[in-house]
């Protein structure tokens, strides 16, 4: 059982984090740096929320061109 444990703890001493590198965890730049990225705003997100949005709608109205449109008015 010792032997067990003593590999376990050997290879846990090894083993190195991708998170105990700076690089990988903070930015590294100025202040001016940050304040510029701020000021651009969450353009990309917009513009997946606004793509998401576009497919949803052509799908939709795809759906009702192609499903309801064509069998007319009930009645």
């Amino acid at each position: 059982m010792d032997m067990m444990q003593s590999s376990a703890e050997s290879s846990s001493n090894d083993h190195v984090s991708a998170s105990a590198l700076k690089e990988n965890v903070a930015f590294h730049g100025s202040e001016h740096e940050l304040a510029q990225i701020g000021e651009a705003g969450p353009r990309g997100a917009f513009a997946v929320a606004g793509l998401a949005v576009a497919i949803l709608l052509s799908l939709w109205l795809a759906f009702f061109l192609l499903v309801f449109a064509p069998r007319g008015s009930i009645g």
